[in-house]
This record gives C-alpha cells, sequence and structure tokens, in this order.
C-alpha cells in the first residue's frame, strides 16, 4: 500500500481517493515585506521572487498548475532553493526565504498563527488528491480494506481539526 498526494496519471493499482486537498502559495510576512505580496502566478515569473521548490522523482519540477480565468495555466518558477522534502520547504517559507506552494492542511498551523500568509489568491493552485493505493481487488488482502477504511476516516479527521477555525481569502479567481 502507498499513498500519493496528486494525480494518478496512469496506473493498474486501486485508487482510493482519501480527501480532496485544497493548495495555496504562501510566504512569511517577512519575505512579503522585503519582496512585495504578488497579486497573481504572472508575477511569479522571472526574477521579482522566489519560489521554492519542490523536486522529486517524475516531478515537472519548476513548473506550477494556476487557475486563471482563462482555465489552468503552467507558470515557468524560478528560485534560490529546492528541495525533495515538503517539510524543509515549510521551514524555508517560515524563515521568509520564499514563496511555497503547499495543500492548505500542512500549513493551516502556521496561516492560523501569521507565520504564513496567503500570496497570489487571484490565480489559486488546483487541487490535489490524496489517494490510497493498492493491489488490484482481485490480489488484496482484506486487512489492506480495513487499514485503508481507518486510515481514510482518521485523515480526514485530522484534516477537518486543522482546517477548523481557518479563514482563507476566496481562493478562485475573479
Amino acid at each position: 500500500m502507498a499513498f500519493h498526494l496528486g494525480i494518478l496519471e496512469d496506473s493498474t493499482l486501486k485508487v482510493r481517493l482519501i480527501a480532496d486537498c485544497t493548495r495555496l502559495l504562501c510566504a512569511a510576512p517577512a519575505y512579503i515585506a522585503r519582496r512585495g505580496n504578488p497579486a497573481d502566478g504572472a508575477a511569479l515569473v522571472g526574477d521579482r521572487h522566489d519560489c521554492l521548490n519542490l523536486r522529486f522523482p517524475g516531478a515537472k519540477e519548476f513548473q506550477w498548475t494556476l487557475q486563471t480565468t482563462e482555465g489552468p495555466r503552467r507558470f515557468e518558477i524560478t528560485g534560490p532553493f529546492e528541495t525533495d522534502d515538503g517539510d524543509v520547504l515549510t521551514g524555508w517559507a517560515l524563515d521568509g526565504r520564499g514563496i511555497v506552494l503547499k495543500p492548505v492542511f500542512e500549513v493551516a498551523e502556521h496561516l492560523k498563527s501569521g507565520a504564513l500568509v496567503p500570496v497570489a489568491t487571484a490565480t489559486p493552485p488546483l487541487s490535489a488528491q490524496l489517494s490510497a493505493l493498492s493491489q488490484h481487488r482481485r490480489l488484496k488482502d482484506p486487512k489492506v480494506r480495513l487499514f485503508t477504511d481507518f486510515i481514510t476516516a482518521r485523515i480526514r479527521a485530522d484534516m477537518a481539526a486543522q482546517m477548523a477555525g481557518l479563514k482563507l481569502p476566496e481562493l478562485a479567481p475573479a
């Protein structure tokens, strides 16, 4: 069994949706004070802003797909830092080193405290799906289904608790 955040391109595995994860672009107030608050994805292109990059095998590196009034659009982004660790990205954002694209549930506490704030809200990132992947039904052990049921309920409850009381700006394009 494995967990996957994103859209699974093509697989023979059984995919069970756990949650649809809203994502956003955010930065520390210190970064915004120093570099400004980008209004949209177009403001992220070029050298005006430092984007914190997640690099992992198979990633479409250094492109963020954001929702525009014309539909989804890929923006080529640049930045001085890249890692394959989402927690490192969050740490860099908290340190004021740049703008990060994260699922809201991962940064909810930092958003509530004001340590991170949403940016470029006119062009929000597309949501990502958190899914459990397992072997096809014919090959699946019943314990896998029971575990998947348990973990799905637990993750949904944890995400709801993290999101409780969180006030986000309107993230849909005007």
